[in-house]
């Protein structure tokens, strides 16, 4: 295997680990703790556009985590259709070969 492939293969794996379904959840997990601490910052010295902010930080949360959620149900479904089709194929085979 070749130094440019084994480094393509290793780039491949970090992007889909970076793109996963669960770093956005926990990306958007952290940015929905950071912005209701935000939040609740703001509201106790008074500040409401820290309060404002810190709010719609949390949404943004949300939003992420919902998104990965998302993305794990969708890996889910794949891999359950793969699944399917590979024991077709094999019935298939199985019923070709008789």
């Amino acid at each position: 295997m070749s130094s440019n492939n084994t480094q393509d293969q290793a780039k491949k794996a970090a992007d889909d680990v970076a793109h996963s379904g669960k770093a956005d959840q926990a990306k958007g997990h952290a940015k929905e703790t950071a912005g209701s601490v935000r939040a609740k910052v703001g509201s106790f010295i008074g500040d409401e556009e820290m309060e404002a902010k810190g709010r719609m930080q949390q949404a943004e949360g949300k939003g992420d985590r919902l998104k990965g959620e998302i993305k794990e149900k969708i890996e889910d479904v794949k891999d359950h259709v793969k699944a399917g089709v590979d024991a077709v194929k094999e019935t298939f085979e199985e019923a070709r070969k008789k």
